[in-house]
């Protein structure tokens, strides 16, 4: 007899379902029945049904383990901290911030240093794990490409295609036409190689159609999950209408998931950082007066130096100690100061023609013969030799290289770039250039650099004190590498070179001889981009670029996580140059505007690729017309002292407010979710006598099969309920199992076990201790034991009690999102609407005003129903203990 209420087998499904009506037509019983796993109602007759419950010990352990997983979802990191890589309190930290709500969009904005790619990487992973993304973007500078690829395999085993446009013809006869970023579903490029292209010299709109359509259109339309995007401020653009601002924003656009990576998001402008936010959340973020810290603090995940710890609980990074090395030319130096002087005056002259006959590029060289001057002998010299060949031969290229990216690069990169400029008069240069050229060669034969011969001094007296030190030597060219290495390995040491012309095979292998072996590496600042020098503790910066900023990611080489020694870092300074008083008129002018605003560091406020300050343009202009120095550092001194004020002010927006403690790294998991997974799957299978095929499907949460059976159906609750036989290891009593959730989400689910003894008393204790046995163990079910009316009144009793507080505590966290988010988007409508008041035009304005209010009501319509929430407890299983 089929009674409404109680439960039946239903034996296509193989799971018990609960019977809610019977009806009779024709001679015929229906049965309407609810599948509690899924809360489907089902028409059944009596050829579908079994009346008899059917409880198998694999049931039991499928449920089991389904429970297990429930809790990990709901608790938080799920993807297991293990290989290559313990990730450090803060890191941690990114980690479960990242996936506190569904809508992972983030700038993750820890100082330079503190591994924001291991933050990425481990967000990437948990994503992955969940079976929330499967296809990656990751957009880098072109430097870093293979830095990331290295990176994500080392670290976290993640294979990764690095797809640059060069490589599209040979990818196209592999896979055929068609969107070539399709064919993977993992891939790193770079920021430049796939921003949009309005014109091109010599293209026709047919040429930059093609192009923008497979690098750009095709890149945005090939369905990312996840796009994660490093040095994320360069793509928020001085305006919106540059290139590198449409490809974020278009990127923005087409993916659900987003992390920007940027150590100074904000640049110190307020419109270039609602540019970035607008890429997280366009609604939010309206206008700059949305730039608060209650509307920007749920986007942004930020750690600084000064609050990370180690593994141990002490402060992460060591002291640092930066010496200024100042170098005089001595009567022995005579002809090394006058090619200073003949070179200075050279680049004078030609940088003030260029400027007024608007030559660009002709600008640059004079600029890079200027920094080659000061950086050694033999760079000039090869330099001016090299540039007299292209004269003789009249081979000039003005057309191959962006003046954008000579003036952001690297000078050994740029060197290559520029050497074949178009002369003025070729003769004309090619005589000044032999006079130069002359002087140069006689200075080389004369005696050493005053600033090796520093150098030498230096490395002598170190290696004095600390016999198996060794030095990272930073010079700005090639030229001044290749006789750095002559000149010292003739001293007896062993010395390493990395540049940028090497790749990523070749950087390794010169980094493990660094740390085997040789004394010295001699790096240029292309090769040194993406270092980790965590063994040495000991920069020489032998060339100062002109952006101190260069000099700060240089030192971050050696000064970063894993350092066990207090860094050292010796500037090398020519006294007698323009170069040193443009320096120290802007240091000075430096300090006292930092001190002002109260900012500690200069990397507080010059991080960044794009500073916002031009430092090359206050230097070679003062090269160029020493005499009005002080009015081209005073426009830059202008332009720091309102970045500073705006840094300060967005610096304090930034906080993220949080104490960093060991406890973060004890709540990691300490099992594999997979592990986990494959033996829920393995015990369903056994449970409907199904053949176990690990090996033939996916076995994650990607795949819908295995995340239907985490809906587990409630427990077909009867008179009996299985026994197990534990040999008296515990008090004889009733064990059960219970699931609380919100509104059926697994965000706000809590699984959890209560266990009476057979009087009655709850034993929290045993519950928990019980729950482990029984997944560890290999346990079976001993017949049947009765389950009384009364006792199963004390258990639910109790189980309601433990439910309640578990959904307290879960409501409360669940109104707070719901109220941050319903606050978010107040506060952005109210700011579209104040923008929208001072339209001019009446009709305008009310137009604009009642658009606005409908699109509000509507989305806070949809939030406010967020609060009607519905509360679940459900008795999952029900064992005897003896």
């Amino acid at each position: 007899m089929v009674e409404v209420g109680k439960y039946v087998y239903a034996k296509e499904l193989k799971r018990h379902v609960k019977i809610l009506d019977v009806v009779e037509l024709w001679g015929y019983k229906i049965f309407l029945a609810l599948d509690t796993s899924t809360n489907k109602l089902l028409k059944l007759n009596e050829e579908n049904i079994e009346l008899q419950i059917k409880n198998n010990i694999y049931e039991f352990k499928y449920i089991l383990y389904s429970a297990k997983i429930k809790n990990e979802i709901s608790n938080g990191i799920l993807s297991p901290i293990s290989g290559s890589i313990l990730p450090l309190p803060h890191q941690i930290y990114a980690l479960k911030r990242a996936i506190s709500n569904d809508n992972i969009r983030y700038i993750l904005a820890d100082e330079v240093g503190l591994g924001k790619t291991i933050e990425a990487g481990l967000i990437l992973k948990e994503l992955k794990i969940r079976g929330l993304i499967k296809r990656i973007l990751i957009i880098t500078p072109k430097g870093l490409v293979t830095q990331w690829q290295e990176e994500l395999r080392e670290k976290f085993k993640e294979e990764f295609n690095i797809i640059l446009p060069q490589y599209f013809d040979s990818l196209k006869k592999i896979y055929g036409d068609g969107n070539i970023w399709t064919k993977f579903d993992q891939v790193i490029t770079s920021h430049d190689s796939v921003k949009p292209v309005e014109n091109r010299a010599g293209w026709t709109k047919e040429d930059i159609d093609l192009l923008n359509s497979e690098r750009f259109i095709n890149l945005i339309s090939s369905g990312w999950d996840l796009i994660i995007i490093d040095e994320a401020h360069r793509l928020s653009g001085s305006s919106s209408d540059v290139a590198r601002y449409k490809l974020g924003k278009a990127l923005s656009l087409s993916t659900p998931y987003l992390l920007l990576l940027s150590a100074t998001p904000h640049q110190g402008k307020s419109d270039s950082f609602l540019r970035l936010l607008k890429f997280l959340d366009e609604e939010a973020f309206p206008n700059e007066k949305a730039i608060t810290r209650q509307v920007v603090s749920p986007y942004v995940i930020r750690t600084e130096k000064r609050d990370a710890i180690d593994f141990d609980g002490y402060k992460l990074f060591k002291n640092r100690y930066t010496k200024i090395i100042n170098i005089n030319w001595t009567e022995k130096h005579e002809l090394q100061r006058l090619l200073y002087e003949k070179v200075t005056n050279y680049v004078s002259r030609g940088y003030n023609r260029a400027i007024k006959e608007r030559k660009n590029y002709i600008g640059f060289l004079m600029v890079l013969m200027q920094r080659l001057v000061t950086s050694s002998t033999r760079a000039i010299r090869d330099f001016v030799e090299r540039r007299i060949e292209v004269l003789n031969n009249q081979y000039f290229d003005n057309e191959k290289y962006d003046i954008e990216d000579i003036y952001d690069g690297y000078g050994e990169e740029a060197l290559e770039e520029l050497i074949a400029t178009t002369s003025f008069d070729i003769k004309k240069e090619i005589e000044e250039l032999k006079e130069i050229l002359t002087v140069a060669q006689q200075a080389e034969y004369q005696f050493i650099d005053a600033k090796l011969e520093m150098l030498y001094d230096i490395i002598f007296k170190i290696r004095m004190e600390e016999n198996e030190a060794k030095f990272l030597i930073f010079t700005e060219f090639i030229g001044t590498q290749n006789y750095l290495k002559e000149m010292l390995s003739k001293k007896g040491y062993k010395i390493a070179l990395l540049n940028g012309s090497m790749d990523m095979d070749e950087r390794k292998e010169v980094l493990i001889n660094f740390k085997e072996d040789a004394d010295i590496l001699i790096s240029t600042d292309a090769g040194g981009e993406g270092l980790n020098l965590q063994f040495c503790h000991i920069v020489i910066n032998y060339d100062m670029p002109w952006n101190p900023m260069k000099i700060e990611q240089r030192i971050g080489r050696v000064d970063r996580i894993g350092q066990h020694r207090d860094v050292l870092v010796f500037n090398f300074i020519l006294e007698d140059t323009i170069e040193n008083r443009v320096r120290k008129i802007l240091e000075e002018k430096l300090q006292i505007i930092y001190k002002e605003f109260g900012v500690d560091k200069i990397s507080d406020v010059l991080d960044s690729f794009d500073a916002g300050v031009d430092f090359t343009d206050v230097y070679i202009k003062s090269i160029a017309n020493p005499k009005y120095m002080d009015v081209f550092i005073k426009s830059v001194e202008e332009k720091i002292k309102e970045k500073t004020k705006n840094l300060s002010e967005l610096k304090e927006i930034l906080k993220d407010k949080k104490e960093l403690n060991l406890d973060l790294i004890y709540d990691l998991p300490s099992q594999d979710i997979i592990y986990y997974l494959k033996e829920m799957y393995k015990y369903k299978c056994l449970s409907i006598g199904e053949e176990v095929k690990l090996d033939f499907i996916p076995i994650n949460l990607f795949d819908e099969r295995i995340k239907s059976l985490l809906n587990i159906q409630e427990f077909p609750i009867k008179d009996k309920i299985p026994r197990v036989n534990l040999s008296n290891k515990f008090e004889k009593g009733y064990w059960s199992l219970w699931e609380v959730n919100i509104s059926d989400n697994e965000r706000y689910c809590k699984v959890f076990s209560v266990f009476i003894n057979s009087i009655g008393d709850y034993r929290p204790a045993t519950s928990k201790a019980l729950f482990e046995l029984f997944l560890k163990e290999n346990i079976d079910f001993d017949g049947e034991c009765g389950l009384r009316q009364d006792i199963f009144s004390i258990i639910s009793k109790i189980a309601k009690d433990i439910g309640y507080n578990y959904f307290s505590d879960m409501k409360e966290d669940y109104f707070k999102n719901v109220e941050k988010e319903l606050e978010k988007y107040k506060t952005a409508y109210n700011l579209r609407k104040e923008a929208a008041m001072k339209i001019g035009i009446e009709s305008i304005k009310k137009h604009r005003l009642s658009q606005i209010e409908m699109e509000e009501k509507n989305k806070l319509n949809l939030i406010e129903n967020k609060k009607k929430i519905i509360p679940n407890l459900k008795l999952l299983y029900m064992v005897y203990v003896e």
